[in-house]
């Protein structure tokens, strides 16, 4: 049985929250749009997902398509690898090589084998390919080999202690499906060996998946997710008070409680998302390191936590603190006046770029994080985009000022921040510093987490307390309705959704 970090299969990642359509949501239709199979589970979340295919897609829309394809490796309760899944079993057999084994006789839905071969192009596809999302962390793997049908040997230039907590975020393709249908194709028909099939979808409105009767593992209790989406957090309420969908994602503090009023069962879990600020410190203003520190003391997150969140959120300090319940050693806390010094009559034109239907009340986020610069004596001026098209112009360099999203460490390990945005060459790239490069390769090289910790420390306390390139908020505590006699559909921290035991 596949599971997630909570003991559950890794069925999604609502980390950026990818959700899904109800026809209602800036698109038209009937509201009461889903399945009229009852057994079916009408699922509705957010925002339409930008991309089913997980070699190219930002891991937010997850939430749809790991319900068909499923990671190499599954994790625990404790966020860590175990030997349940498509890998059973791995050793480090040096420094720089690791040995893989995998759970025989499993196909794809399409009739290919899901044996080594697949997983080494998968893994390769995700070292190279131009569309990869995680490619940056794969930049160190020399090869990937098969040298028979279960087993994979990973080899590395250095020592990388976070190879099998990678391989929990990578998920497996067939390999002719996908060179066949490239990214777009495989986005529009994705085929995996998870425990659902690809049952269709009406573009801007809804996608479907069914039951898979040939899974290896144990089979779901439901025939299938219908999928649909509404940005609205009003939306989502009334769409689950009316009956219309069985659960109702990414509901806001103020629609949790008036779901609770109502009598609907609202489970609530605090996230490892952590909503963050990047400062674009290689062009103006946030090139010049006196403006970075004014606009890090500006911003007051207990306030946002407070005034937005009503405290349903956890205010954070840090940007390698990964697991919920962590703060780093070394923080900023906010201070308006100083940070007014800083800037002095200068009136510095920025930013503040945000995706406004992709997190909980993000448009009243970056609105609070643009009113804090302005005191400080910024010229502030919004920049709202689709998801979609903000993470395109992060990964392209093309932003400047501020720009907030969800950080979301769909590995439980430091590395996956440090790699994945303090690194030059990362998915932000904002803040180069050869330094932190350094210091990113050297705490990879120790035998594990713990043993790099200290490194880890020292990482965040350059990115976020003396250079300011980083503006953690807060880790998000995320709520979702489940209609009535609605049950078994379980989120976990790291963004992840497991419908299997969902029934209604």
């Amino acid at each position: 049985m596949i599971k997630n970090g909570l003991t559950l299969r890794r069925l999604a990642g609502v980390a950026a929250a990818a959700v899904m359509a109800v026809g209602v949501a800036g698109c038209g239709g009937d509201s009461s749009a889903g399945s009229s199979d009852t057994s079916d589970i009408r699922a509705l979340l957010n925002a339409q997902p930008a991309t089913l295919d997980p070699i190219a897609g930002a891991r937010s829309a997850q939430v749809v398509w790991a319900t068909v394809v499923e990671p190499l490796i599954n994790t625990d309760s404790n966020l860590e690898p175990e030997r349940t899944g498509i890998i059973t079993d791995w050793t480090r057999t040096s420094p720089t090589k690791w040995t893989f084994t995998m759970r025989s006789g499993i196909k794809f839905s399409n009739g290919e084998a899901a044996d080594a071969s697949a997983v080494v192009d998968t893994l390769l596809l995700t070292r190279d390919a131009d569309t990869s999302i995680l490619k940056t962390y794969f930049a160190n793997v020399t090869s990937v080999e098969a040298p028979d049908d279960t087993t994979v040997v990973v080899t590395t230039k250095r020592p990388q202690y976070n190879i099998p907590n990678l391989l929990t975020n990578v998920y497996l393709v067939p390999p002719k499906y996908y060179k066949e249908k490239g990214p777009e194709g495989f986005s529009a028909a994705p085929v995996g060996t998870g425990p659902y099939l690809f049952a269709g979808s009406k573009p801007g409105r809804e996608i479907s998946v069914k039951a898979n009767p040939d899974y290896w593992g144990e089979k779901p209790a439901n025939t299938g997710v219908t999928f649909t989406w509404a940005t609205e957090a009003s939306q989502r309420l009334a769409l689950l008070q009316s009956k219309s969908v069985d659960v109702s994602f990414d509901l806001p503090p103020a629609q949790a409680d008036q779901a609770k009023k109502a009598g609907f069962k609202v489970v609530s879990t605090e996230s490892a998302m952590k909503i963050t600020g990047f400062l674009e410190t290689t062009k103006p203003p946030f090139d010049n390191a006196k403006l970075r520190e004014a606009a890090a003391l500006a911003i007051n997150r207990d306030e946002i936590v407070q005034g937005i969140f009503g405290g349903k959120a956890v205010a954070d300090s840090g940007l390698l603190n990964v697991k919920p319940g962590t703060q780093p050693t070394a923080k900023v806390t906010a201070d308006l006046d100083q940070a007014k010094q800083l800037v002095g009559s200068s009136a510095p034109a920025i930013n503040v770029t945000y995706p406004p239907a992709q997190y909980t009340n993000m448009k009243e986020v970056a609105e609070a994080v643009g009113a804090s610069l302005e005191q400080a004596g910024f010229k502030v001026k919004y920049q709202p985009l689709d998801y979609g098209t903000l993470v395109k112009q992060v990964a392209g360099r093309q932003l400047n000022g501020l720009f907030i999203f969800g950080a979301v460490p769909n590995v439980a390990v430091p590395d996956f921040f440090a790699s994945g945005f303090m690194k030059s060459v990362s998915i932000t790239g904002n803040c180069p510093d050869p330094e932190i490069d350094k210091l990113v390769a050297k705490a990879l090289e120790q035998k594990g987490t713990e043993a790099a910790q200290g490194i880890y420390d020292e990482l965040n306390t350059i990115g976020v307390v003396q250079k300011h390139c980083y503006i953690p908020l807060y880790k998000q505590i995320y709520s979702y309705g489940l209609g009535s006699g609605v049950d078994g559909v379980v989120y976990g921290p790291l963004n992840s959704v497991d419908f299997t035991n969902a029934t209604r």
